[in-house]
């Protein structure tokens, strides 16, 4: 399994992208899962790294905190990126805070 994320992954929404694209090459050298961010909307919009937790069914499709994308993206890139993986044969994991609120 392999960490797909750290505290200082740039903002900009790039990530679930970064990972659809990669998702083949990290199955080809051995990986067999990979640990995601938390996907959901954090205090600080798209600047946060999701453990603040403002919105957990805000995926990255509502207008809040001043944006609509997450630190990582939209809902859809995340869709997305998760069914890359998935066809890669590569297991999700998700990493979700549910005591921060």
């Amino acid at each position: 399994m392999m960490q797909c994320f750290h505290w200082y992954t740039p903002a900009g929404g790039h990530l679930w992208d970064e990972v659809s694209q990669k998702a083949q090459s990290l199955a080809d050298v051995g990986f067999t899962a990979l640990w995601l961010p938390p996907a959901y909307k954090g205090f600080s919009g798209a600047y946060d790294v999701g453990y603040g937790v403002y919105d957990m069914y805000d995926l990255g499709e509502f207008n809040q905190r001043d944006t609509i994308a997450t630190k990582y993206g939209t809902r859809q890139q995340y869709l997305e990126a998760i069914q890359a993986l998935h066809q890669a044969g590569l297991q999700v994991y998700a990493d979700g805070v549910l005591n921060h609120r």
